[in-house]
């Protein structure tokens, strides 16, 4: 079993963590609806699904503004399966009520520009087929897994700006883990504090209001890095540098960790048995 000054302290840095986590993906997603990161990541990836390096750029222009893909004639930032095989469907056949003859869509297809796209949907063709509802679940089912990539291509390059926004956050205002850490070891009262209100964190599933976060880590008086420069050590950097890399994990991970940490100390240590029994 952890010694309890181990766990209390551990919980206090997961907490002031977890802080730091919501308020850089606060940040973040300020910055990625600014400048509609996810509707220009999926515009990427759907022309390089539809276009690639060949032909094809025309067919991506008119997914992409057509009425079930662009509402409103706005940038999408999400199309699901359905949308894109029924507007995909609709431009290979000039028209919009869906062929239900395979040999007609076939034809539409082999009069498109060669593309990527082109080769893809000719493979979902099966031989003997009469009807094109399960030529449409496989498109479906292949724009999934193509999206699947390119949801996974957002996700590191949310990670990226966590993690820059986690560099200016932990150095700008001095956030060292290392400093954080030894003032949690040797101040009892703080750890108390910070561990009842990680506890309260958990239980109720949310996390506290942003004043309430803003009152603990005002504890550690943190500056601007201008007034301490001339006090910056190696320790300081790795401290900082530490909290960086932190906080490029996100607020999902820390919230589980302080979870898992939480249930252990509220377990307490394993009662000895008396003599005899």
């Amino acid at each position: 079993m952890l010694d309890s000054r181990v766990l209390e302290t551990a919980i206090g840095l997961i907490f002031l963590f977890l802080g730091f986590s919501l308020a850089t993906t606060a940040i973040q997603e300020f910055f990625a609806s600014a400048f509609k990161l996810r509707a220009s990541t999926l515009q990427a990836g759907l022309k390089t699904m539809l276009a690639g390096a060949d032909g094809g750029l025309d067919f991506y222009r008119k997914v992409i503004g057509h009425p079930l893909i662009a509402a409103a004639g706005k940038s999408p930032s999400y199309v699901s399966a359905s949308q894109f095989s029924s507007a995909a469907v609709q431009i290979i056949s000039g028209t919009e009520i869906i062929p239900s003859s395979v040999e007609s869509l076939q034809a539409a297809i082999r009069a498109l520009p060669n593309s990527q796209f082109k080769t893809v949907v000719n493979s979902l063709f099966r031989e003997g087929e009469t009807v094109t509802t399960n030529f449409e679940g496989r498109l479906q089912t292949w724009f999934d897994q193509s999206m699947d990539r390119v949801s996974g291509v957002y996700k590191r390059l949310s990670q990226y700006i966590r993690l820059g926004i986690g560099v200016a956050v932990a150095f700008v205002f001095q956030a060292n883990a290392i400093a954080i850490g030894s003032n949690l070891w040797n101040e009892p009262a703080l750890r108390a504090s910070l561990n009842d209100i990680g506890a309260l964190t958990v239980k109720s599933s949310a996390a506290p209001p942003p004043r309430e976060f803003a009152s603990h880590l005002a504890t550690f008086h943190f500056a601007p890095l201008w007034e301490a420069w001339p006090t910056i050590t190696l320790t300081w950097f790795i401290g900082c540098a530490i909290t960086a890399i932190a906080v490029s994990l996100g607020a999902p991970f820390w919230f589980d960790l302080l979870q898992t940490f939480v249930s252990v100390r509220g377990t307490g240590p394993v009662p000895q048995k008396s003599p005899g029994i």
